[in-house]
């Protein structure tokens, strides 16, 4: 199969969320294409492993990314099944809130036209989605031998123009409060001034340690601990940040995703490496004894024993390589 059209993919705004959307001319038939989206061996070659794809409305779909670790598994009802027009349902990975992925295959005189939108977004998500769906797109259309080590520089190449796109519907510019603020550039006093009298947010209060108030907000919401901040964290990074050992055990007590990578324009690490960056021991093995990966990558291939003998941090290395840690990933 080869593709007659490569264009960029469009964010837009869905309500307080957002979505992506492309359409693609393939030079396949509908019932190709269908199989394509539907048959598990086929969908090995372009986007994911499936180990399940019921065929029919209210079936389960599992679509696993990478390695089989489980947090890189999308899954979630069929919604629509119209074969060979139109196939939907929704998204799950962990870390993320719920949303929806639709194809719509039209007929043309030589071809198939693919429709996709993927919609309820996190609005910090986009680009990252816009970047990949857009690589597993190309894939599909043989623009080049799909592989994850492929994937992952295709995918590199196209995130600046997502995030051009991001940036002029207003999602990527600067919402950091006050206290990260201060505790981004190291000012621990300026940040606890910024907090006084302000009834902090679950992140503002990771970051500065407040435990009684992070107990609060998951009492009353426990959904917050999957949550990203405005510019791109999880409370659980923001902790191992800055906040200390108890909000770091706390959140990890109450289900926080140990291998979710910030969003962040500037970081986009797992906690663990949050840790490793700050150079926080404690915080690290509390994250290696819940069973974080001690070898998870960031964006940039680097993992966190290379962080921590960067920074000299010989007691962290000992921990991480005590854990299994190595520099042959």
């Amino acid at each position: 199969m080869t593709q007659v059209q490569a264009e960029h993919g469009t964010l837009r705004n869905d309500d307080e969320r957002c979505a992506v959307a492309f359409r693609r001319l393939y030079d396949f038939t509908a019932e190709e294409l269908w199989a394509a989206l539907t048959d598990p061996e086929q969908l090995g070659r372009w986007l994911a492993a499936s180990p399940r794809f019921d065929r029919e409305v209210g079936g389960q779909v599992e679509l696993v990314f990478g390695d089989w670790s489980g947090d890189e598994r999308a899954s979630g009802r069929i919604l629509t099944w119209e074969e060979p027009r139109v196939l939907e349902y929704e998204w799950r990975l962990p870390g993320e809130e719920e949303s929806i992925v639709r194809f719509e295959l039209h007929p043309q005189e030589f071809g198939t036209l693919l429709v996709l939108d993927h919609r309820q977004l996190g609005r910090a998500a986009g680009a990252g989605y816009g970047a990949g769906w857009q690589a597993h797109l190309d894939a599909l259309g043989r623009l080049y031998d799909f592989s994850d080590e492929a994937w992952t520089k295709r995918f590199e190449e196209l995130l600046p123009e997502y995030r051009s796109q991001a940036e002029e519907l207003g999602w990527n510019r600067p919402q950091t409060s006050p206290v990260r603020e201060a505790l981004y550039s190291g000012d621990r006093a300026g940040a606890e001034a910024a907090a006084e009298g302000v009834e902090l947010d679950l992140f503002d209060a990771a970051a500065l340690g407040r435990v009684d108030r992070l107990r609060e907000l998951l009492d009353a919401d426990p959904g917050l601990v999957d949550g990203l901040s405005d510019d791109g964290f999880t409370a659980l990074h923001l902790a191992c940040f800055a906040g200390g050992d108890e909000a770091v055990r706390l959140l990890v007590e109450r289900g926080a995703p140990l291998e979710r990578l910030a969003e962040a324009a500037f970081a986009r690490v797992r906690p663990l490496g949050t840790a490793a960056f700050a150079g926080n021991v404690e915080a690290a093995r509390i994250l290696l004894e819940a069973g974080a990966d001690p070898n998870g990558v960031d964006s940039g291939e680097h993992v966190p024993l290379q962080t921590a003998e960067a920074n000299g941090n010989e007691e962290l290395a000992q921990l991480l390589r005590k854990h299994g840690a190595t520099l042959a990933v």
